[in-house]
């Protein structure tokens, strides 16, 4: 049996919540700093380190975009879009695509040609990403729902024959919590316990087996020591 390769678990700690939104991103031979808007969730996001910047830019959608239930009529809604670009070349983009009832999940599509669908699902202390490339399940992004002065901690999986997109997957991971996680100008602090439960007819896109089955001697809270 091949041996799994300890580099493709990546961590993303939040680092600072407010008035700043920086995350610390690192794997094994991996380690990026990163940075979402401080005042919208719409500024830009960057990961970043000594070599290579990765830049999502904002750009607004069509105004159709946001017409209810557009999809009644097989359109298929558009929005939350980021342009990336890798160290100033243009590298791909992201969007968010609504089209159908509790039908949805995010799209990163890279210049290279590479496509892949995100399927959102909580369940419990938990909220998961899927993440496919086609029909194949490729990674799964955890983040655990109990957090201490708003700063979120994420895992990302990802099966080591797709390691090539690790920087991406890794930027969506940060452009993932500034839509969904961040808090700006809040004033709390300490510990929070959270649960949630989502409705959508992609749940059955999260396989519960999954992590366990591609890394059995890892679970978020680190059987191993990786880091």
């Amino acid at each position: 049996m091949k041996e799994r390769c300890t580099e493709m678990i990546i961590k993303i700690s939040q680092t600072a919540s407010n008035v700043r939104q920086s995350y610390d991103i690192a794997g094994k031979n991996f380690n990026y700093q990163g940075k979402a808007g401080s005042v919208s969730r719409l500024q830009n996001v960057v990961l970043a380190n000594s070599h290579t910047t990765i830049r999502g830019v904002y750009y607004p959608s069509r105004w159709v975009n946001y017409i209810p239930f557009r999809y009644l009529f097989g359109k298929e809604n558009l929005t939350r879009r980021f342009r990336l670009y890798r160290n100033e070349s243009s590298y791909g983009s992201i969007a968010f695509s609504k089209h159908g009832w509790m039908k949805s999940f995010y799209v990163i599509s890279l210049n290279s040609g590479e496509t892949f669908h995100c399927y959102c699902c909580a369940k419990g202390t938990f909220r998961y990403v899927s993440i496919y490339q086609e029909k194949k399940q490729i990674a799964v992004l955890e983040t655990y729902l109990c957090v201490s002065d708003d700063k979120y901690t994420h895992k990302l999986y990802i099966l080591d024959e797709y390691d090539q997109y690790a920087e991406a997957l890794s930027f969506f991971a940060v452009y993932y919590a500034s839509l969904t996680f961040s808090k700006r100008f809040h004033m709390s602090r300490g510990s929070v316990s959270q649960r949630a439960w989502s409705l959508s007819r992609y749940n059955d896109k999260y396989d519960p087996t999954w992590r366990e089955k591609n890394f059995p001697d890892e679970d978020f809270f680190g059987k191993i020591n990786l880091f």
